[in-house]
Protein backbone atom coordinates (compact mmCIF):
# COMPACT_ATOMS: atom_id res chain seq x y z
CA UNK A 1 0.00 0.00 0.00
CA UNK A 2 1.35 3.41 -0.98
CA UNK A 3 1.06 6.18 1.62
CA UNK A 4 -0.21 9.45 0.17
CA UNK A 5 1.43 11.34 3.06
CA UNK A 6 -1.11 14.13 2.69
CA UNK A 7 -1.69 16.52 5.57
CA UNK A 8 -5.29 16.81 6.71
CA UNK A 9 -6.71 20.35 6.50
CA UNK A 10 -7.51 22.09 9.76
CA UNK A 11 -10.96 23.30 10.65
CA UNK A 12 -12.91 20.22 9.55
CA UNK A 13 -16.12 19.99 11.64
CA UNK A 14 -15.97 17.06 14.05
CA UNK A 15 -18.97 15.28 12.53
CA UNK A 16 -17.13 15.18 9.18
CA UNK A 17 -13.57 14.63 10.44
CA UNK A 18 -11.70 11.57 9.17
CA UNK A 19 -9.88 9.16 11.45
CA UNK A 20 -6.86 7.10 10.44
CA UNK A 21 -9.17 4.37 9.12
CA UNK A 22 -12.57 5.85 10.04
CA UNK A 23 -15.00 7.73 7.78
CA UNK A 24 -18.05 9.28 9.50
CA UNK A 25 -21.44 8.57 7.97
CA UNK A 26 -22.40 12.26 7.91
CA UNK A 27 -20.23 12.66 4.83
CA UNK A 28 -22.79 10.45 3.03
CA UNK A 29 -26.04 11.66 4.57
CA UNK A 30 -25.79 15.40 5.31
CA UNK A 31 -27.31 17.84 2.82
CA UNK A 32 -24.80 20.46 3.96
CA UNK A 33 -21.93 18.16 3.07
CA UNK A 34 -23.41 17.47 -0.37
CA UNK A 35 -23.76 21.21 -0.98
CA UNK A 36 -20.15 21.74 0.05
CA UNK A 37 -19.09 19.05 -2.46
CA UNK A 38 -21.06 20.72 -5.24
CA UNK A 39 -19.73 24.18 -4.39
CA UNK A 40 -16.10 23.45 -3.52
CA UNK A 41 -15.16 20.08 -5.01
CA UNK A 42 -16.91 19.61 -8.34
CA UNK A 43 -16.28 23.23 -9.31
CA UNK A 44 -12.52 22.87 -8.75
CA UNK A 45 -11.34 19.45 -9.95
CA UNK A 46 -10.82 17.97 -13.39
CA UNK A 47 -13.68 15.63 -14.29
CA UNK A 48 -14.67 13.59 -17.32
CA UNK A 49 -17.38 15.20 -19.43
CA UNK A 50 -17.63 12.74 -22.33
CA UNK A 51 -15.67 10.65 -24.81
CA UNK A 52 -14.08 12.56 -27.68
CA UNK A 53 -15.88 10.38 -30.22
CA UNK A 54 -19.21 11.60 -28.81
CA UNK A 55 -18.49 14.96 -30.47
CA UNK A 56 -16.99 13.77 -33.79
CA UNK A 57 -17.64 16.73 -36.15
CA UNK A 58 -17.36 20.53 -36.03
CA UNK A 59 -20.41 21.80 -34.18
CA UNK A 60 -21.03 18.50 -32.37
CA UNK A 61 -21.78 19.21 -28.71
CA UNK A 62 -22.33 17.32 -25.48
CA UNK A 63 -23.95 18.73 -22.35
CA UNK A 64 -22.26 17.63 -19.12
CA UNK A 65 -24.33 18.14 -15.99
CA UNK A 66 -23.13 17.80 -12.40
CA UNK A 67 -25.33 19.10 -9.62
CA UNK A 68 -26.87 22.35 -10.87
CA UNK A 69 -23.94 23.06 -13.21
CA UNK A 70 -24.26 22.55 -16.96
CA UNK A 71 -21.28 22.69 -19.30
CA UNK A 72 -21.34 22.42 -23.09
CA UNK A 73 -18.37 20.65 -24.69
CA UNK A 74 -18.19 21.42 -28.41
CA UNK A 75 -15.99 20.48 -31.37
CA UNK A 76 -14.51 23.49 -33.17
CA UNK A 77 -14.09 24.01 -36.91
CA UNK A 78 -10.37 23.20 -36.65
CA UNK A 79 -11.06 19.94 -34.79
CA UNK A 80 -10.10 21.24 -31.36
CA UNK A 81 -12.50 21.15 -28.40
CA UNK A 82 -13.75 23.98 -26.23
CA UNK A 83 -15.99 23.95 -23.16
CA UNK A 84 -18.24 26.68 -21.80
CA UNK A 85 -20.80 27.23 -19.09
CA UNK A 86 -24.12 26.37 -20.71
CA UNK A 87 -25.91 29.61 -19.84
CA UNK A 88 -26.79 32.50 -22.14
CA UNK A 89 -25.20 35.66 -20.75
CA UNK A 90 -28.49 37.53 -21.17
CA UNK A 91 -30.96 35.73 -18.88
CA UNK A 92 -29.22 32.43 -18.08
CA UNK A 93 -31.20 30.26 -20.51
CA UNK A 94 -29.43 26.98 -21.35
CA UNK A 95 -28.05 27.29 -24.86
CA UNK A 96 -28.07 23.53 -25.56
CA UNK A 97 -29.63 20.43 -24.06
CA UNK A 98 -28.33 16.88 -24.31
CA UNK A 99 -26.15 16.21 -27.31
CA UNK A 100 -26.38 17.10 -30.98
CA UNK A 101 -24.87 19.40 -33.57
CA UNK A 102 -25.10 23.18 -33.77
CA UNK A 103 -27.06 24.35 -36.80
CA UNK A 104 -25.21 26.63 -39.23
CA UNK A 105 -22.12 26.55 -37.02
CA UNK A 106 -23.71 28.72 -34.31
CA UNK A 107 -25.22 28.28 -30.87
CA UNK A 108 -28.59 29.98 -30.47
CA UNK A 109 -30.56 30.79 -27.34
CA UNK A 110 -34.20 29.83 -27.89
CA UNK A 111 -35.46 32.50 -25.47
CA UNK A 112 -34.53 35.78 -27.18
CA UNK A 113 -32.49 34.55 -30.13
CA UNK A 114 -29.02 35.57 -28.98
CA UNK A 115 -26.33 33.78 -31.00
CA UNK A 116 -22.79 32.61 -30.34
CA UNK A 117 -19.90 31.19 -32.36
CA UNK A 118 -18.78 27.65 -31.61
CA UNK A 119 -16.07 29.12 -29.39
CA UNK A 120 -18.64 31.07 -27.37
CA UNK A 121 -18.10 34.55 -28.82
CA UNK A 122 -21.24 36.65 -29.19
CA UNK A 123 -22.34 37.11 -32.83
CA UNK A 124 -25.86 38.50 -32.60
CA UNK A 125 -27.87 40.33 -29.96
CA UNK A 126 -31.31 41.61 -31.06
CA UNK A 127 -31.59 45.36 -30.44
CA UNK A 128 -28.08 45.45 -29.04
CA UNK A 129 -28.07 49.26 -29.07
CA UNK A 130 -30.73 49.15 -26.36
CA UNK A 131 -28.34 47.52 -23.87
CA UNK A 132 -25.75 49.20 -21.69
CA UNK A 133 -22.20 49.06 -23.05
CA UNK A 134 -20.09 46.13 -21.82
CA UNK A 135 -16.73 44.64 -22.80
CA UNK A 136 -17.08 42.08 -25.59
CA UNK A 137 -15.84 39.32 -23.26
CA UNK A 138 -18.89 39.82 -21.05
CA UNK A 139 -21.29 39.13 -23.94
CA UNK A 140 -19.58 35.79 -24.64
CA UNK A 141 -20.31 32.44 -23.04
CA UNK A 142 -18.02 31.91 -20.08
CA UNK A 143 -15.18 29.48 -20.82
CA UNK A 144 -14.09 26.55 -18.68
CA UNK A 145 -10.82 24.66 -18.96
CA UNK A 146 -10.80 21.61 -21.20
CA UNK A 147 -8.29 18.83 -21.90
CA UNK A 148 -8.08 15.35 -23.39
CA UNK A 149 -6.53 12.09 -22.27
CA UNK A 150 -7.28 8.44 -22.98
CA UNK A 151 -10.07 9.35 -25.39
CA UNK A 152 -11.95 11.30 -22.71
CA UNK A 153 -12.68 15.02 -22.64
CA UNK A 154 -12.03 16.54 -19.22
CA UNK A 155 -13.35 19.87 -17.95
CA UNK A 156 -12.52 22.01 -14.95
CA UNK A 157 -14.45 25.03 -13.73
CA UNK A 158 -11.52 26.14 -11.56
CA UNK A 159 -9.86 29.46 -12.32
CA UNK A 160 -6.36 27.96 -12.40
CA UNK A 161 -6.51 24.16 -12.36
CA UNK A 162 -3.32 22.09 -12.45
CA UNK A 163 -2.17 20.75 -15.79
CA UNK A 164 -4.46 17.84 -16.66
CA UNK A 165 -1.66 15.32 -17.20
CA UNK A 166 -0.11 16.29 -13.87
CA UNK A 167 -3.48 15.86 -12.16
CA UNK A 168 -3.87 12.39 -13.72
CA UNK A 169 -0.46 11.09 -12.62
CA UNK A 170 0.31 8.12 -12.62
CA UNK A 171 -2.48 7.03 -14.98
CA UNK A 172 -0.90 8.72 -18.01
CA UNK A 173 2.27 6.63 -17.85
CA UNK A 174 0.80 3.43 -16.44
CA UNK A 175 -2.02 3.17 -18.99
CA UNK A 176 -0.23 4.45 -22.09
CA UNK A 177 0.47 0.92 -23.45
CA UNK A 178 -3.27 0.08 -23.39
CA UNK A 179 -4.12 2.90 -25.86
CA UNK A 180 -7.45 3.78 -24.24
CA UNK A 181 -7.87 6.62 -26.74
CA UNK A 182 -8.32 4.05 -29.52
CA UNK A 183 -11.12 2.19 -27.73
CA UNK A 184 -14.80 2.79 -28.51
CA UNK A 185 -18.08 2.01 -26.75
CA UNK A 186 -19.43 -1.53 -26.94
CA UNK A 187 -22.38 -0.54 -24.74
CA UNK A 188 -23.34 2.19 -22.24
CA UNK A 189 -26.15 2.45 -19.68
CA UNK A 190 -27.42 5.09 -17.26
CA UNK A 191 -29.86 5.01 -14.36
CA UNK A 192 -30.50 6.60 -10.97
CA UNK A 193 -29.79 4.93 -7.63
CA UNK A 194 -31.22 5.67 -4.17
CA UNK A 195 -27.82 6.30 -2.63
CA UNK A 196 -25.13 8.90 -2.17
CA UNK A 197 -22.74 9.05 -5.11
CA UNK A 198 -19.83 8.06 -2.84
CA UNK A 199 -21.70 5.03 -1.51
CA UNK A 200 -21.75 3.75 -5.08
CA UNK A 201 -18.16 4.76 -5.81
CA UNK A 202 -17.01 2.92 -2.68
CA UNK A 203 -18.59 -0.32 -3.88
CA UNK A 204 -16.38 -0.30 -6.98
CA UNK A 205 -13.00 0.86 -5.63
CA UNK A 206 -12.31 -2.02 -3.26
CA UNK A 207 -12.27 -5.77 -3.82
CA UNK A 208 -12.71 -6.75 -0.18
CA UNK A 209 -16.45 -7.26 -0.82
CA UNK A 210 -15.88 -9.89 -3.53
CA UNK A 211 -16.38 -13.09 -1.46
CA UNK A 212 -19.38 -11.62 0.37
CA UNK A 213 -21.17 -10.13 -2.62
CA UNK A 214 -19.84 -12.28 -5.47
CA UNK A 215 -19.14 -15.73 -3.93
CA UNK A 216 -19.57 -17.46 -7.29
CA UNK A 217 -16.33 -15.92 -8.54
CA UNK A 218 -14.43 -18.20 -6.14
CA UNK A 219 -16.06 -21.33 -7.61
CA UNK A 220 -14.96 -21.38 -11.24
CA UNK A 221 -12.84 -24.51 -10.86
CA UNK A 222 -15.62 -26.74 -12.20
CA UNK A 223 -17.82 -24.56 -14.38
CA UNK A 224 -18.05 -21.12 -16.04
CA UNK A 225 -21.53 -20.80 -14.46
CA UNK A 226 -20.85 -21.41 -10.75
CA UNK A 227 -23.52 -21.21 -8.02
CA UNK A 228 -23.87 -17.96 -6.06
CA UNK A 229 -24.94 -19.24 -2.63
CA UNK A 230 -23.26 -17.43 0.31
CA UNK A 231 -19.65 -18.32 0.98
CA UNK A 232 -18.79 -20.41 4.00
CA UNK A 233 -16.14 -19.07 6.39
CA UNK A 234 -13.55 -21.56 5.15
CA UNK A 235 -13.95 -20.24 1.59
CA UNK A 236 -12.78 -16.79 2.71
CA UNK A 237 -9.30 -18.20 3.30
CA UNK A 238 -8.86 -18.31 -0.47
CA UNK A 239 -10.78 -15.15 -1.31
CA UNK A 240 -9.12 -12.73 -3.74
CA UNK A 241 -6.69 -10.37 -2.07
CA UNK A 242 -6.97 -6.79 -3.34
CA UNK A 243 -4.34 -4.49 -1.84
CA UNK A 244 -4.85 -0.76 -2.40
CA UNK A 245 -2.33 1.59 -3.96
CA UNK A 246 -3.08 5.25 -3.23
CA UNK A 247 -1.76 8.31 -5.05
CA UNK A 248 -2.08 12.07 -4.49
CA UNK A 249 -5.20 12.32 -6.67
CA UNK A 250 -6.31 8.77 -7.45
CA UNK A 251 -6.10 5.11 -6.34
CA UNK A 252 -5.86 1.60 -7.71
CA UNK A 253 -6.30 -1.95 -6.53
CA UNK A 254 -5.33 -5.26 -8.12
CA UNK A 255 -6.42 -8.85 -7.63
CA UNK A 256 -3.65 -11.04 -6.32
CA UNK A 257 -2.99 -13.92 -3.94
CA UNK A 258 -3.08 -13.42 -0.21
CA UNK A 259 0.54 -13.63 1.02
CA UNK A 260 -0.20 -15.99 3.91
CA UNK A 261 -2.00 -18.61 1.76
CA UNK A 262 0.35 -18.76 -1.19
CA UNK A 263 2.07 -21.99 -0.15
CA UNK A 264 -0.96 -23.75 1.37
CA UNK A 265 -3.27 -26.39 -0.13
CA UNK A 266 -1.12 -27.84 -2.91
CA UNK A 267 -4.09 -29.67 -4.45
CA UNK A 268 -6.00 -26.42 -4.86
CA UNK A 269 -2.96 -24.70 -6.33
CA UNK A 270 -2.60 -27.50 -8.86
CA UNK A 271 -6.27 -27.23 -9.85
CA UNK A 272 -5.98 -23.47 -10.33
CA UNK A 273 -3.10 -24.07 -12.75
CA UNK A 274 -5.33 -26.00 -15.15
CA UNK A 275 -6.21 -24.10 -18.35
CA UNK A 276 -9.94 -24.85 -18.12
CA UNK A 277 -10.16 -23.27 -14.66
CA UNK A 278 -8.75 -19.95 -15.89
CA UNK A 279 -10.93 -20.25 -19.01
CA UNK A 280 -14.01 -20.68 -16.83
CA UNK A 281 -13.37 -17.37 -15.08
CA UNK A 282 -12.93 -15.52 -18.38
CA UNK A 283 -16.09 -17.04 -19.84
CA UNK A 284 -17.99 -16.01 -16.70
CA UNK A 285 -16.86 -12.40 -17.12
CA UNK A 286 -18.11 -12.35 -20.70
CA UNK A 287 -21.48 -13.89 -19.83
CA UNK A 288 -22.22 -12.14 -16.53
CA UNK A 289 -20.29 -8.87 -16.66
CA UNK A 290 -20.42 -8.15 -20.37
CA UNK A 291 -16.95 -6.63 -20.25
CA UNK A 292 -13.33 -7.31 -19.19
CA UNK A 293 -13.57 -10.05 -21.82
CA UNK A 294 -14.57 -9.36 -25.44
CA UNK A 295 -16.35 -11.77 -27.76
CA UNK A 296 -12.93 -12.56 -29.30
CA UNK A 297 -11.48 -13.14 -25.85
CA UNK A 298 -14.39 -15.47 -25.09
CA UNK A 299 -13.46 -17.57 -28.11
CA UNK A 300 -9.86 -17.60 -26.91
CA UNK A 301 -11.07 -18.87 -23.53
CA UNK A 302 -13.06 -21.63 -25.25
CA UNK A 303 -9.89 -22.66 -27.05
CA UNK A 304 -7.93 -22.53 -23.81
CA UNK A 305 -10.40 -24.94 -22.19
CA UNK A 306 -9.32 -27.68 -24.60
CA UNK A 307 -5.62 -27.41 -23.77
CA UNK A 308 -3.69 -29.59 -21.34
CA UNK A 309 -1.54 -28.14 -18.54
CA UNK A 310 2.02 -27.39 -19.56
CA UNK A 311 4.99 -25.24 -18.66
CA UNK A 312 3.31 -22.04 -19.87
CA UNK A 313 0.81 -20.74 -17.26
CA UNK A 314 -2.83 -20.51 -18.44
CA UNK A 315 -2.78 -16.76 -17.91
CA UNK A 316 -0.02 -16.32 -20.50
CA UNK A 317 -1.60 -18.80 -22.91
CA UNK A 318 -4.88 -16.88 -22.72
CA UNK A 319 -3.20 -13.55 -23.47
CA UNK A 320 -1.36 -15.09 -26.42
CA UNK A 321 -4.57 -16.53 -27.83
CA UNK A 322 -6.42 -13.22 -27.39
CA UNK A 323 -3.68 -11.33 -29.20
CA UNK A 324 -3.48 -13.82 -32.05
CA UNK A 325 -7.24 -13.69 -32.64
CA UNK A 326 -7.34 -9.90 -32.47
CA UNK A 327 -4.49 -9.44 -34.96
CA UNK A 328 -5.97 -12.04 -37.31
CA UNK A 329 -9.27 -10.14 -37.31
CA UNK A 330 -7.74 -6.75 -38.06
CA UNK A 331 -7.53 -5.22 -34.60
CA UNK A 332 -4.57 -2.95 -33.89
CA UNK A 333 -4.04 -4.79 -30.64
CA UNK A 334 -1.96 -3.07 -27.93
CA UNK A 335 1.55 -4.46 -27.73
CA UNK A 336 3.13 -4.50 -24.28
CA UNK A 337 5.34 -6.51 -22.00
CA UNK A 338 3.91 -8.37 -19.01
CA UNK A 339 5.62 -5.80 -16.81
CA UNK A 340 3.74 -3.02 -18.60
CA UNK A 341 0.51 -5.02 -18.37
CA UNK A 342 0.77 -5.48 -14.62
CA UNK A 343 1.75 -1.82 -14.25
CA UNK A 344 -1.59 -0.70 -15.65
CA UNK A 345 -4.04 -3.56 -15.27
CA UNK A 346 -6.43 -3.25 -12.36
CA UNK A 347 -9.20 -1.15 -10.90
CA UNK A 348 -8.48 2.60 -11.10
CA UNK A 349 -10.42 5.32 -9.33
CA UNK A 350 -10.13 8.46 -11.46
CA UNK A 351 -11.10 10.94 -8.76
CA UNK A 352 -13.71 12.08 -8.14
CA UNK A 353 -16.37 10.10 -9.97
CA UNK A 354 -15.05 7.54 -12.49
CA UNK A 355 -13.82 3.97 -12.04
CA UNK A 356 -12.19 1.94 -14.82
CA UNK A 357 -11.12 -1.71 -14.84
CA UNK A 358 -8.44 -2.01 -17.50
CA UNK A 359 -7.59 -4.96 -19.74
CA UNK A 360 -5.65 -5.07 -23.02
CA UNK A 361 -8.72 -5.52 -25.20
CA UNK A 362 -11.36 -3.60 -23.26
CA UNK A 363 -12.29 -1.45 -20.28
CA UNK A 364 -15.21 -1.74 -17.89
CA UNK A 365 -16.17 1.65 -16.55
CA UNK A 366 -18.48 3.30 -14.04
CA UNK A 367 -19.39 6.92 -13.35
CA UNK A 368 -21.36 8.20 -10.38
CA UNK A 369 -22.61 11.79 -10.20
CA UNK A 370 -24.26 13.53 -7.23
CA UNK A 371 -27.86 14.65 -7.23
CA UNK A 372 -28.25 18.43 -7.08
CA UNK A 373 -30.33 18.37 -3.87
CA UNK A 374 -30.58 14.88 -2.36
CA UNK A 375 -27.60 13.16 -0.67
CA UNK A 376 -29.51 9.86 -0.91
CA UNK A 377 -29.68 9.88 -4.70
CA UNK A 378 -27.23 9.83 -7.61
CA UNK A 379 -26.76 9.11 -11.31
CA UNK A 380 -25.05 5.82 -12.13
CA UNK A 381 -23.44 5.02 -15.47
CA UNK A 382 -21.85 1.76 -16.59
CA UNK A 383 -20.07 1.25 -19.90
CA UNK A 384 -17.69 -0.97 -21.81
CA UNK A 385 -14.98 0.22 -24.20
CA UNK A 386 -13.21 -2.06 -26.65
CA UNK A 387 -10.59 -2.21 -29.39
CA UNK A 388 -12.42 -2.91 -32.67
CA UNK A 389 -11.24 -3.69 -36.19
CA UNK A 390 -11.24 -0.60 -38.39
CA UNK A 391 -14.69 0.05 -39.79
CA UNK A 392 -16.44 -2.27 -37.34
CA UNK A 393 -17.19 0.10 -34.46
CA UNK A 394 -20.83 -0.44 -33.45
CA UNK A 395 -23.35 2.40 -33.28
CA UNK A 396 -24.27 2.92 -29.63
CA UNK A 397 -26.36 5.33 -27.58
CA UNK A 398 -26.82 5.78 -23.86
CA UNK A 399 -29.52 3.39 -22.68
CA UNK A 400 -31.39 5.27 -19.94
CA UNK A 401 -33.50 3.58 -17.26
CA UNK A 402 -35.51 5.42 -14.62
CA UNK A 403 -34.87 2.52 -12.23
CA UNK A 404 -32.07 0.02 -12.58
CA UNK A 405 -34.60 -2.77 -12.02
CA UNK A 406 -36.26 -1.81 -15.32
CA UNK A 407 -33.35 -3.44 -17.18
CA UNK A 408 -32.51 -7.13 -16.88
CA UNK A 409 -29.28 -6.96 -18.87
CA UNK A 410 -26.80 -5.78 -16.23
CA UNK A 411 -25.41 -9.30 -15.74
CA UNK A 412 -25.26 -11.36 -12.56
CA UNK A 413 -22.18 -9.73 -11.05
CA UNK A 414 -23.19 -6.04 -11.50
CA UNK A 415 -26.72 -6.89 -10.38
CA UNK A 416 -25.33 -8.25 -7.10
CA UNK A 417 -23.68 -4.86 -6.50
CA UNK A 418 -26.79 -2.89 -7.44
CA UNK A 419 -28.98 -4.97 -5.13
CA UNK A 420 -26.76 -3.95 -2.21
CA UNK A 421 -26.63 -0.20 -2.85
CA UNK A 422 -30.01 0.92 -1.47
CA UNK A 423 -29.55 -1.09 1.74
CA UNK A 424 -26.05 0.29 2.29
CA UNK A 425 -27.37 3.84 2.04
CA UNK A 426 -30.35 3.03 4.26
CA UNK A 427 -28.01 1.58 6.87
CA UNK A 428 -25.97 4.79 6.85
CA UNK A 429 -28.98 6.51 8.49
CA UNK A 430 -29.22 4.00 11.34
CA UNK A 431 -28.76 5.32 14.88
CA UNK A 432 -26.70 2.18 15.42
CA UNK A 433 -24.08 3.16 12.84
CA UNK A 434 -21.56 5.98 13.22
CA UNK A 435 -19.41 5.46 10.17
CA UNK A 436 -17.07 3.10 8.33
CA UNK A 437 -14.07 1.38 9.92
CA UNK A 438 -11.97 0.44 6.92
CA UNK A 439 -9.74 -2.53 6.18
CA UNK A 440 -6.19 -1.13 6.34
CA UNK A 441 -4.95 -3.20 3.39
CA UNK A 442 -7.92 -3.50 1.03
CA UNK A 443 -10.20 -0.49 1.59
CA UNK A 444 -7.91 2.50 1.96
CA UNK A 445 -8.85 3.64 -1.54
CA UNK A 446 -12.08 4.85 0.12
CA UNK A 447 -10.20 6.76 2.80
CA UNK A 448 -7.84 8.19 0.18
CA UNK A 449 -10.77 9.59 -1.83
CA UNK A 450 -11.97 11.47 1.26
CA UNK A 451 -8.47 12.77 1.96
CA UNK A 452 -8.25 14.12 -1.60
CA UNK A 453 -11.70 15.68 -1.31
CA UNK A 454 -10.83 17.43 1.96
CA UNK A 455 -8.08 19.41 0.22
CA UNK A 456 -10.84 21.13 -1.74
CA UNK A 457 -13.65 21.04 0.81
CA UNK A 458 -11.66 22.47 3.69
CA UNK A 459 -8.29 23.50 2.26
CA UNK A 460 -6.96 25.27 -0.80
CA UNK A 461 -6.94 22.21 -3.09
CA UNK A 462 -3.14 21.94 -3.20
Amino acid sequence: MTDTAQTAPTGVPEKWALGETFVPKARYTDRDFLQRELDKLFTQVWQIACRAEEIPDPGSFHEYRVGKQSIVVIRQRDGSIKAMHNACTHRGMKVVSGCGRAEDGELRCRFHGWRYKLDGRSTFVPSREEFAERPSSEWALRQVHVGEWGGWVFVSMAENPPELLDWLDPLVTSLAPFRLEDMRFRWRKRTTLPANWKTVIDAFIEGYHTPGTHPQTMRTAETPAPPAHPAKPQEYVYAPYTPTMTYPNHSRFVYTQRPDTGDKDAARQKAQARPEVFANAMQYNYKEVGSLVTERDYRAAQQLRTMEPGEVPPFLLYHQLCEELALAEGVKFPQMSMQEYFGGNGDWHIFPSVVILVEKSCVLGYRMLPDADDPDRCVFEMFSLEHFPEGEVPETQWQVFDRWQDHDGWGELPTQDLVNIADIQAGMHSEGFDGMWLNKAQEMSIHNAHVIADRFLFGDGS
